[in-house]
């Protein structure tokens, strides 16, 4: 790697950070009080062996960036690699391409790992890791499913969890118990997992961050009360004014539905509406045309209405813009001038998804409404936290199966 990777990672977050206006000409990219400290406390404390943290940090408030530049330490330290898991494909998407625009010219390889990557693409990643040309692997909780990249992630100097609380308490949480490798917790939301992050050691480790890189006017919500049993599409009336004002002042609008299937429901109503193409995301759509020939061939059902990867960019790419989506968008989705955000069937979430849920808009200097209708369901969303009787673990608070097998920092 050239000997000055910080100076480049320093000239390409300047860089970037102009492109995405971040900053404004003439203004110099640095870090925020909050993150200095962050990376400070993280890379100090990896570098005495402490194993476990947790990074409380509000949406928007820049994590990612500290992530990289704790990532950029460690392998710098360690001549090894790092693993950030994330909870969508889309986020998996986004964190590779921050890491990888910041990582330009410093030899520092990104890849990644999930279900909507080509086989050979994961292949590739799986032999860069080898010959030490892959540093940082995106992946998805497929990764903790299959030996070979369950080793991957147990071999590796640091493991980001990003967003923890979208990860499945039975499916994925539980095996991370018995990972050797350091750790890092993130998320805004911490206490719906207090228990499971008491019981790994995170919680003894805790680092906050509260201000944000940028000044933010605080998002309006709007709870409007609407009618048991009343569809979604009909719900949108009830949100009409907002919707038309921040499609007329060029906004970006996130219309969120419970289920994959009030998606292209709410978006043909939005089309009628409002004269606008509207974009879909939802669980049910693969990410590109090379993954839906995989499942075509295999005999799995394809949905038809487009890409992730299409249906993402085209809405990134035009203002104003309406994206029909289930909450797959809450789990750290960056939209610049996303400035609305509607909620039908708001009670059906629970209260982190819908913190998580609003924290997509107002990320700039411009005003930002949240919709919650509310009044139209019965059914809540309970708490996915590992908090109920049942949660049970046979190691001491604190400890991993495995933790006294990694060595320190070097």
């Amino acid at each position: 790697m050239p000997a000055d990777v910080w100076a480049t990672v320093d000239q390409n977050c300047q860089r970037v950070a102009l492109i995405h206006e971040l900053i404004q000409p003439g203004e110099t990219f640095q870090l925020t009080g909050d993150q200095r400290k962050a990376v400070d406390a993280i890379t100090a404390g990896l570098d005495d062996g402490t194993f476990e943290y947790l990074l409380k940090a509000p949406t928007g408030s820049g994590k990612t960036e500290v992530m990289l530049r704790v990532a950029v330490d460690t392998i710098l330290k360690t001549d090894g690699y790092v693993v950030i898991l994330a909870p969508t494909r889309d986020l998996i998407r986004q964190h590779v391409t921050y890491f990888t625009e910041r990582l330009e010219g410093t030899g520092i390889g990104v890849g990644q790992i999930h279900g909507g990557a080509a086989p050979g693409e994961r292949r590739a990643v799986e032999a860069g890791i080898e010959n030490g040309t892959i540093h940082v692997v995106v992946g998805s909780a497929m990764m903790l499913t299959i030996d070979r990249h369950w080793e991957i992630i147990d071999k590796s100097d640091l493991l980001f969890v990003d967003d923890v609380n979208a990860f499945d308490e039975r499916e994925h949480l539980r095996l991370l118990e018995a990972l050797d490798c350091p750790m890092l917790f993130a998320t805004a939301t911490p206490d719906e997992l207090r228990r499971f992050l008491d019981r790994i050691g995170a919680m003894k480790n805790v680092i906050s961050m509260k201000k944000m890189p940028f000044d933010v006017l605080p998002t309006k919500i709007h709870k409007v009360e609407g009618v048991w049993g009343e569809p979604p599409a009909e719900q949108l009336s009830r949100a009409h004014g907002l919707i038309e004002e921040h499609l007329a002042r060029g906004s970006r609008v996130f219309v969120i539905g419970r289920t994959r299937g009030d998606v292209p429901r709410l978006a043909e109503r939005l089309e009628q509406t409002y004269g606008i193409d509207v974009e879909q995301l939802r669980g049910d759509m693969v990410d590109t045309q090379e993954q839906g020939r995989r499942h075509r061939r295999k005999g799995v059902k394809v949905n038809e209405v487009g890409t992730r990867v299409e249906m993402m960019n085209s809405f990134r790419g035009k203002s104003p813009a309406v994206l029909a989506a289930t909450n797959l968008i809450g789990s750290g989705i960056d939209i610049p001038a996303a400035d609305l955000i509607v909620i039908t069937d708001s009670d059906a979430f629970g209260e982190s998804e819908v913190e998580q849920l609003i924290g997509r808009v107002g990320r700039r200097e411009r005003p930002s409404d949240a919709v919650l209708l509310t009044g139209t369901t019965f059914e809540k969303n309970p708490s996915r936290a590992m908090a109920s009787p049942r949660a049970k673990s046979f190691m001491p608070t604190g400890m991993r199966a495995r933790q006294f097998n990694f060595g320190r920092r070097r």
